[in-house]
């Protein structure tokens, strides 16, 4: 019989495998794109490479997550994402070529597809079978080592010129690969045996609630399209310095990591539909409020609403997925809902550069009413609850 581990060890380990994931985006999302620009791409072929990492999530999270559910297992699919990225990631030095970079990338967006989502999936299964972890620190150290990430990979960049990005992405995943064998236990999921593998029997289908739920989470997440793409330039519009700018990218990401701290335990402690509703009410709030310009207080304040707007909804959905999906099809729950975040942050990314160019700041407007279908879904699930409660991981 195996000793039960120590909550604080544990804990510690899966905030490794959260940050060494973490670490990976720091550089990727910031500075990738500088890369391409150092290899003389076009800014239509860049903005076609940037998205395609988009595009492979959509299509690939689910399927690569629904192997966690069979005995292929979490542990070898994250190995197998790591090692995917170390092997891809030194091909893009060998070549100048844009079409054999766009393949390149596309590779290795399908082997980064499947590792946030894997992480979270190994954290909320955890936390459900050890209820002494704190599933927000878990996850708060992936927020801390992007914000640290971003900072010192920008001083690399400076000393040593872009290449040195392709050569941290393809040593970084050493980080991952190493806590992924401290993590994640080298064990079948106890729903499976081997006998039921080999029959290939049917996953469970997820509760109708369950569907409504992500796609709540899902629409909302997808709110921050036009943030991401657009907040930098319309803020240097209004005058605000580049300084200024920083303080409110940092001031989100700051708030985000308290909520995780403080609000991470009501994953594998309830459904967590209350924090989506507030999750959804605040991002229709925070983008209408942003259309309207307003000065750099009030805008301190609305990044600050990051931590509602995309964390609370964050901690809400995966308690709902510790709490609402079924054991036996957990994981192809938690790519399901990768790939829906991903359709809607394409879709309102993309819509949002056609709007900016029209519309001006009006483009955060038009994001105010995803929040609004999120706020509404969430209240036919709680609805919906409350006529059918859903006992945890039961699905019924």
């Amino acid at each position: 019989m195996s000793l039960i581990p120590s909550t604080r060890a544990l804990e510690i380990r899966l905030g490794a495998l959260q940050a060494a994931s973490f670490v990976s985006h720091g550089v990727y999302l910031p500075f990738f794109p500088l890369w391409l620009q150092s290899k003389a791409l076009s800014p239509t072929i860049i903005g076609f490479v940037v998205a395609i990492p988009i595009i492979v999530r959509i299509i690939a999270t689910a399927p690569l997550l629904s192997l966690a559910d069979r005995s292929f297992g979490a542990r070898r699919l994250l190995l197998a994402s790591h090692i995917g990225q170390m092997l891809g990631f030194p091909l893009l030095m060998l070549t100048d070529n844009s079409a054999v970079i766009i393949a390149l990338v596309a590779l290795v967006a399908f082997a980064q597809a499947a590792v946030i989502p894997g992480n979270d999936l190994v954290s909320t299964n955890a936390v459900q079978r050890y209820p002494g972890l704190n599933y927000g620190r878990i996850r708060g150290s992936g927020s801390v080592a992007f914000f640290i990430t971003n900072i010192l990979a920008g001083y690399l960049v400076g000393a040593f010129g872009p290449n040195v990005v392709v050569l941290a992405l393809t040593l970084i995943p050493i980080l991952g690969i190493s806590a992924t064998l401290a993590a994640v236990p080298n064990e079948v999921p106890d729903h499976l045996s081997k006998s039921q593998d080999k029959e290939k029997k049917a996953s469970p289908a997820l509760p109708k609630v369950l569907w409504l739920l992500l796609i709540a989470g899902a629409v909302t997440q997808g709110s921050h399209g036009a943030l991401n793409a657009f907040a930098s330039i319309h803020w240097r519009s209004l005058g605000f310095s580049d300084s200024a700018i920083g303080y409110f990218w940092a001031a989100g990401v700051i708030a985000e990591i308290l909520v995780f701290i403080f609000l991470g335990r009501a994953v594998g402690r309830g459904s967590g539909v209350g924090l989506i509703l507030v999750g959804s009410a605040a991002a229709a709030i925070r983008f209408f409020v942003m259309s309207l310009q307003p000065g750099l207080g009030v805008t301190l304040v609305l990044q600050t609403m990051h931590s509602l707007s995309f964390a609370a909804t964050h901690i809400g959905t995966m308690a709902a997925l510790t709490a609402l999906a079924p054991m036996q099809a957990r994981g192809r729950a938690q790519g399901i809902y990768g790939s829906l975040s991903a359709l809607t942050t394409a879709l309102s990314t993309i819509g949002s550069g056609m709007i900016y160019e029209k519309a001006g700041p009006l483009v955060f407007a038009a994001m105010a009413p995803l929040g609004a279908i999120g706020f509404v879904l969430m209240l036919i699930v709680i609805g919906k609850l409350k006529v059918q409660p859903q006992s945890a991981g039961s699905g019924g």
